[in-house]
């Protein structure tokens, strides 16, 4: 049943109902249910050989082509690699009779690799206990660190599809986004508290959120937040997420919530992504505190660029079709922090919104739209192109800045067909946008301290998707529903 070949003086094992650690570790699996009890100690008993060994090839775990139930958690250890037999001979893992523990655990140093794992849930209702894959460390100071998710395909569970709490260095990597995909997940795809240096590359993360449910993502980075704590043991014992690339990702699908998510985050690239059928796209907001208190702890230093959201092509590429039940409501959002007691923010600030592609934003508020920020300091708006498609419709407004923002940077964004009444192109939808630092003293919307500068509306997008500015008009006046008159001209740099 076992055959071997040697190529560079390494031996690879072909198998026929049979995994290994080496060549001298082989066993015997069974697809059998009422085997899974034999599934798993089999497993374990391999990946303990593998974790103990001292050869490097020998801390690889083989797993055949085949369907194999399980009877309990499969722990990789520290320093093992748990890996299909290729890309075309994907083990695919279950866990029989039980959505309460996730199906794998993985240690520092891990790696996982062309392999299926099976939730077998229906997405009707939401079970957090219910995840794919799980790299939990024992708190901030003992991070579980240096693991790889390649290629594999994580689906159908009522939680999570990836759960990430205190880690350092996850990366969740396809060759293609058709290899890497998370799909079917009850409340996040992938999801991470208090995770550091997070790369997601080339993932598809689609299907996401129950109906009915308040919550979901696709992707989500994040932290425990305890309001009982004083924000320095907050920040000790549940730090922030900081440190993330998502891109070159496909976000798929999400009636509920939100597509790609930070709450506090810091230092974050967010690009080059296509977002689909996602009812919030982009949202890099602060901790919402319990009782409509408001909001604490802003994030910092995130840069969103290159992003494609709704675009037509896109759908047309990966055959996925508009519905009222996908639409988006918000497109981009970033938001700092303000209690509602507080007259004074707690500004977002390190903000970089470049040269994104916003369509068919079906905003529900005119304080919505293609682009909205709040409650940020310094923050660059520049490049952006919203609703230039004739297809899909974008609501009310292209880009918002509702209240709290401080020498912002509005240039060089096209704008196209706006409808639902009132439309504005570029709006101030709130009070305190100035450029003071603090709020002192009550003021309405100025332009003081803001850069709105180059800003055209009418343009769209010839038949290849270059940019046509044939029709395109410069925004002459920022809309300002304070009745407070900003300048009648945005070529123009405001100073107080």
């Amino acid at each position: 049943m076992i055959r071997t070949k040697v190529i560079v003086g390494v031996f690879l094992v072909y198998f026929t109902m049979v995994f290994s650690s080496s060549v001298n570790a082989s066993v015997e699996l069974s697809m059998d249910e009422g085997k899974a009890m034999m599934n798993s100690k089999k497993i374990n008993e391999a990946l303990q050989k593998a974790g103990k060994s001292k050869v490097v090839a020998e801390k690889v775990v083989t797993l055949p082509k085949g369907t194999f139930l399980l009877a309990r958690t499969v722990v990789v250890p520290p320093g093992v690699t748990l890996r299909g037999a290729g890309l075309n001979a994907m083990p695919i893992l279950k866990v029989w009779q039980n959505n309460q523990i996730p199906v794998v655990k993985l240690g520092s140093d891990t790696k996982l690799e062309n392999v299926v794992i099976d939730g077998q849930g229906m997405r009707k209702s939401v079970n957090l206990k219910h995840n794919g894959v799980e790299i939990v460390g024992a708190s901030a100071n003992q991070r579980v660190r240096n693991v790889q998710i390649l290629n594999s395909r994580i689906q159908n569970f009522d939680g999570n599809g990836i759960f990430l709490k205190y880690t350092d260095r996850v990366r969740i990597v396809g060759v293609t986004q058709a290899q890497m995909m998370v799909s079917n997940i009850g409340y996040a795809g992938i999801i991470g508290y208090s995770a550091n240096n997070t790369t997601i590359q080339k993932v598809t993360v689609r299907d996401i959120g129950v109906l009915g449910q308040r919550w979901a993502y696709n992707i989500a980075l994040t932290e425990v937040y305890d309001s009982k704590l004083a924000a320095g043991v907050q920040a000790k014992v549940n730090p922030r997420s900081e440190g993330a690339l998502i891109t070159d990702s496909y976000i798929l699908n999400n009636a509920v919530w939100e597509g790609i998510d930070t709450h506090h985050g810091r230092n974050l690239v967010i690009q080059n992504n296509t977002i689909l059928n996602v009812r919030n796209a982009i949202a890099i907001v602060s901790i919402t505190l319990a009782g409509d208190a408001g909001t604490v702890s802003p994030p910092q230093n995130v840069v969103i660029r290159n992003n494609r959201i709704n675009k037509q092509s896109d759908y047309m590429r990966l055959k996925l079709a508009r519905s009222e039940k996908f639409k988006t409501v918000r497109g981009i959002v970033v938001s700092g922090a303000k209690l509602k007691k507080s007259r004074d923010a707690v500004y977002a600030t390190g903000i970089q919104v470049l040269n994104n592609q916003v369509e068919n934003v079906q905003a529900i508020s005119v304080y919505a739209g293609g682009i909205v920020i709040q409650a940020t300091f310094g923050a660059i708006v520049s490049g952006n192109r919203i609703q230039l498609e004739s297809s899909g419709r974008t609501n009310y407004n292209g880009i918002v800045l509702t209240a709290n923002n401080k020498r912002a940077s509005i240039v060089g964004n096209y704008i196209g067909r706006l409808v639902s009444a009132p439309i504005e192109g570029i709006v101030f939808r709130g009070g305190q946008n100035n450029g003071e630092w603090n709020n002192a003293k009550w003021s309405k919307v100025s332009g003081y301290g803001m850069l709105l500068s180059k800003n055209y509306r009418g343009a769209s997008l010839f038949a290849n998707g270059s940019l046509n500015t044939r029709n395109a008009k410069l925004v002459m006046k920022i809309a300002d529903t304070n009745d407070v008159v900003v300048r009648n001209t945005n070529n123009f740099t405001f100073k107080k």
